[in-house]
């Protein structure tokens, strides 16, 4: 969400500020929480630290931990409220990650997401799990814990995925980098199958899912707030070039 790959030591003062006002426009927007990608470390997870601050907004990522203790480094989960239902969202980092930071491990998915979904899902209606690792690993973890009920997937394929449905899982990728908004509409009956399309009038078992992709163009209405916060981060990058 925040960074890319390849900055050099010079290029990073630029790249972070323009990754602190991308946290602030979220943040405006209503966002209260992001999964930590592989790529978000690319400016140490220091950097990241000063950003975590539940509940006003919270990084996720269960298998991101101290490599001492092997505790989360930032929360494993966080909880979300939708109409009625009670929703847990948990985070992964793509444990294949070049870690540049000492004292920092990143597990295997396997390692802690067992115990994870077995601390939320007596208290969770829905489960939400963002994702950093690939789409095939994606899928056996869809295929290893039916409990999950959504896999918001990002970081190896580019571009927007048609949600597929692997099990009792629904697996779905928006593109990166603001490009398009992904929309998905959910008729949810309870944990259990999914159905593309609207659901009937007669009582149903399953869920169903309609999915649309909107192309955030240029000619789309800015908010104020956001283009505020683009106008001060441009300022401040200014700055930074003034100095060199």
């Amino acid at each position: 969400m925040l960074l890319k790959k390849g900055y050099t030591p010079a290029e990073l003062p630029v790249a972070t500020l323009t990754a602190g006002g991308v946290i602030q426009a979220t943040q405006t927007m209503g966002g209260r929480f992001m999964g930590v990608g592989a790529l978000d470390l690319t400016a140490g997870v220091s950097f990241l630290k000063a950003y975590h601050q539940p509940p006003t907004f919270s990084l996720l990522s269960a298998n991101l931990v101290d490599g001492k203790t092997l505790q989360p480094v930032f929360a494993p989960y966080t909880w979300s409220v939708a109409g009625k239902l009670r929703v847990a969202v948990i985070g992964l980092t793509d444990d294949q990650s070049v870690i540049v930071e000492e004292g920092v491990r990143i597990l295997p998915w396997k390692q802690v997401l067992e115990s994870t979904l077995a601390t939320v899902q007596s208290e969770a209606d829905f489960i939400l799990l963002l994702s950093n690792f690939s789409m095939a690993e994606n899928q056996e973890i869809a295929r290893s814990y039916d409990q999950i009920d959504c896999i918001l997937q990002v970081g190896h394929v580019l571009g927007n995925k048609v949600p597929m449905v692997i099990k009792n899982t629904l697996i779905s990728q928006t593109d990166i980098r603001g490009k398009y908004l992904g929309v998905l509409d959910i008729d949810w009956n309870g944990h259990g199958r999914w159905q593309e399309g609207t659901a009937p009038m007669a009582e149903e078992t399953n869920s169903f899912y309609q999915n649309r992709f909107i192309a955030l163009t240029t000619s789309m209405r800015d908010d104020p707030e956001v283009a505020a916060i683009v106008k001060q981060v441009q300022r401040n990058i200014a700055k930074i070039g003034s100095q060199h």
